[in-house]
């Protein structure tokens, strides 16, 4: 198009730059001289999708623990149509969510359709859940204490799947559940890459870092409008996502979006105080529990920690407890009773490794747990496709 700044240079099939990013298309002599053009090639780190894939082709590097030397086996470019097939084990398939929001999010301003792939990553999440909802939390909640790269997305990724689950508690319409989830994967849209730096960070903030956090909530309100999202309630969720709020004592008097982001920032504080960073170890389950059940002050438990306990127990699938028969025992699944997970062993008495990992019900006497533990305390390492094998599909019924 005539005017036309670029975002990348153009170049030719021998490299040489036919126009540099930067320039504008000032003449009809150069759009036809480049339309005539069988091939014209751009800087993979230049281009929307190149951007993605490498973001992708990172994250995966992360999860897998491969060296950096394999990237360009992870190097995936979509050239079709194929953002909606996931493929591959659960696993495999939540890890490539997890990619593409870490590729929509640092290609955010040059992503077209922005707002219908991160829709599209709702579904996915949707889609997974409803799977096996004991083997997704677990394979959520174990990355999240036990990593800190790659922090921001997968704590939004966390998020957006515990709001979802937590909707039906406090009857969210099928579009109020969709604006919270896309807000949940957006809302640190304007900081990912300085949470990433963050959680690496031995020292405090410096003051520039905390301005940027100061300001993130706007900004990245600012910056989803500029993508053209337009969905308000998205909008008012990603800049209210850290105010301070005020409503009726009952949850269900409170008009939709403040509801709405009561339950963000719940989840938000809940998970964001178990994972792990440079500075400090993350909290352990109990601990991230009662920061939001038990509010000073309060007449009541917090309706959405409350809800939350519900659905994951006071020890989430994929964090680790100690055993009163003195075994370290990583949890697989939500109990009957919130305290009483179903666990696998992983580390006998003499905090030795377990070859095969034991499964116990801990609501048996001998089996009962004794406290929950920092991820960082556990030094093991355990196969999350053969955990997962071990854990049944039907949840247990919450009481």
């Amino acid at each position: 198009m005539l005017g036309m700044s670029l975002n990348f240079t153009l170049r030719d099939e021998s490299g040489s730059i036919l126009l540099a990013k930067g320039h504008r298309i000032e003449t009809t002599q150069q759009l036809e001289g480049l339309r005539s053009r069988h091939k014209i090639f751009v800087e993979i780190d230049e281009s929307e999708e190149g951007i993605r894939a490498m973001m992708e082709g990172i994250t995966t590097l992360n999860n897998i623990g491969a060296p950096i030397k394999d990237f360009s086996k992870h190097l995936k470019l979509n050239l079709g149509d194929s953002d909606d097939k996931l493929t591959g084990s659960l696993s495999e398939r939540w890890g490539e969510v997890e990619s593409k929001l870490a590729g929509l999010l640092a290609s955010v301003s040059t992503t077209a359709d922005f707002e219908k792939k991160i829709r599209l990553l709702d579904k996915h999440i949707q889609s997974l859940l409803a799977e096996n909802k004991s083997a997704s939390q677990f394979l959520l909640f174990n990355r999240a204490v036990t990593h800190f790269n790659g922090y921001s997305v997968m704590h939004s990724l966390l998020c957006a799947s515990l709001v979802h689950l937590l909707a039906p508690f406090f009857n969210l319409t099928e579009e109020q559940r969709g604006s919270l989830v896309c807000a949940a994967l957006t809302m640190n849209v304007a900081m990912t890459r300085l949470q990433d730096i963050l959680a690496a960070q031995k020292s405090e903030p410096n003051p520039a870092q905390r301005s940027e956090i100061d300001s993130h909530t706007t900004v990245g309100k600012q910056i989803l409008q500029a993508a053209k999202v337009s969905d308000d309630r998205w909008l008012e969720l990603v800049e209210r996502h850290h105010a301070h709020l005020h409503g009726p004592e009952s949850l269900a008097d409170w008009e939709p979006v403040p509801r709405m982001t009561k339950i963000l920032q719940t989840v938000d504080r809940y998970t964001a105080g178990m994972s792990p960073r440079k500075s400090r170890s993350g909290r352990t389950a109990r601990e991230s529990v009662l920061s939001v059940v038990v509010k000073a002050g309060a007449s009541k438990h917090d309706e959405v920690g409350t809800a939350l306990v519900r659905i994951l127990g006071v020890s989430p699938p994929g964090t680790y407890v100690k055993l009163v028969n003195g075994e370290t025992a990583v949890v697989i699944r939500r109990g009957i009773k919130p305290g009483e997970p179903l666990v696998a062993a992983v580390l006998n008495r003499n905090d030795e490794p377990i070859a095969e990992p034991r499964l116990h019900d801990t609501s048996r006497e001998k089996l009962l747990v004794k406290h929950t533990l920092v991820a960082s305390e556990v030094r093991v390492s355990i196969k999350i496709d053969a955990m997962l094998r071990l854990i049944p599909k039907q949840d247990a019924t919450a009481l």
